[in-house]
């Protein structure tokens, strides 16, 4: 679960990072997104990498431009958006699954001796 969060952490990072809102979907979903399986997620993260990975490759390669470039220019500006907001849900979803599954941590027994008023 851990790495997931990672990789959409650094997609999150690109994403607000400065330029045009489609270069930074680009590079997200690109450099740190494209390569995953929604067979690896978990839950509603799954359906939506899925409607992701459909959207940014909607568009064939053209020429040296990979589909995920291609599909993108196609987009309008608003749609770019909508998709890089899906990035950041996941994300938030992923991160509070990760909190919440967390194993129990086992706690070593206290080195000290406890009080005489709290022993037998």
């Amino acid at each position: 679960m851990y790495q997931f969060v990672e990789r959409f952490q650094s997609a999150i990072a690109a994403l607000i990072a400065d330029g045009p809102v489609k270069q930074r979907l680009a590079r997200a979903y690109g450099d740190y997104l494209e390569d995953l399986t929604d067979a690896e997620l978990p839950g509603a993260a799954k359906v939506a990498l899925s409607d992701l990975h459909e959207a940014l490759h909607r568009v064939g390669p053209i020429g040296r431009e990979d589909s995920v470039k291609a599909s993108i220019r196609k987009m309008s500006p608003a749609e770019a958006t909508w998709h890089a907001e899906t990035i950041l849900k996941v994300y938030a979803d992923l991160l509070s699954q990760a909190r919440r599954s967390e194993p129990l941590k086992v706690v070593s027994p206290p080195t000290e001796k406890p009080p005489r008023f709290l022993v037998g």
